[in-house]
């Protein structure tokens, strides 16, 4: 099982426990100064890791949508989860 913290600066999103395949969504506006940050903590066994997951100044653009992949070696991200998915962090 693996569990997660999000949050913002203005929204906490709560801890939750999500089963395999799971999916977790939500939605947002960025705000009107262009600094919005959103970040999670993850814990899966013995690993953990905490990463900003979407960032006014990120240096990729998500679009509508920003999609996250949990694997047993990573954390990946796609603009599209159909499409090619990037390994950006290692455990």
């Amino acid at each position: 099982m693996l569990r997660l913290h999000c949050a913002s600066g203005d929204d906490d999103l709560g801890f939750h426990t999500t089963p395999v395949n799971f999916d977790f969504k939500w939605h947002f506006c960025d705000n009107f100064w262009g600094n919005t940050l959103f970040f999670c903590h993850l814990w899966w066994g013995s690993k953990n890791i905490s990463f900003d997951v979407f960032k006014s100044s990120m240096d990729y653009d998500c679009g509508p949508d920003c999609y996250w992949e949990v694997k047993s070696d990573g954390i990946y991200f796609s603009v599209n989860p159909t499409e090619y998915l990037e390994k950006k962090y290692s455990w």
